[in-house]
């Protein structure tokens, strides 16, 4: 079911460094203990949120048409989009990724951002999830993603996502 949300989980006060390794080898993450879950209403974190955070988004995206999608991440400082090949969380996969940062829904600075052409099914939910890492300055997260039809959706907008139900 489509709801217009996703969720996002952001974990404060864990250190400078930027990588993604930073936020996923915390304590507080392998625990699932966030500072802040919330409900944003597009792909897209916060801008200048706070400094020395890490984040995580994740729930399902709903292809609204069968055929060919390419995702790209943009992020400051380290990121990563994680997709699975259906709705469980189990078989989701790195298909983008940033190893230094990006101007806000600068989408093409580096190779790495884009995925390969993924094909996915109208009617069907799929997994997604992105980490983000936090140094100092500035910060954002976002994605976007083209169509089969060549309609590109910067970033991915509510009507095409709803928040993360665990599994039973």
């Amino acid at each position: 079911m489509i709801t217009g949300t996703i969720q996002r989980e952001g974990w404060k006060d864990i250190g400078d460094g930027g990588s993604v390794g930073d936020l996923t080898g915390q304590p507080a993450f392998k625990e699932d203990r966030p500072t802040e879950r919330t409900l944003i209403q597009q792909l897209e974190g916060p801008s200048d949120w706070a400094d020395r955070y890490g984040s995580r988004i994740r729930g399902y995206v709903h292809p609204p048409a069968t055929g060919t999608y390419l995702f790209w991440l943009a992020s400051d400082d380290q990121g990563e989009l994680w997709l699975s090949t259906d709705e469980d969380p189990k078989n989701k996969k790195k298909i983008a990724s940033l190893h230094e940062w990006t101007a806000p829904r600068e989408y093409t600075k580096h190779a790495t951002q884009q995925s390969l052409p993924i094909e996915l099914k109208a009617g069907r939910r799929y997994y997604i999830e992105v980490l983000h890492k936090d140094g100092i300055g500035g910060d954002h997260v976002s994605v976007k993603w083209k169509l089969p039809s060549g309609t590109e959706e910067t970033p991915i907008p509510g009507h095409r996502l709803s928040p993360f139900v665990p599994p039973k």
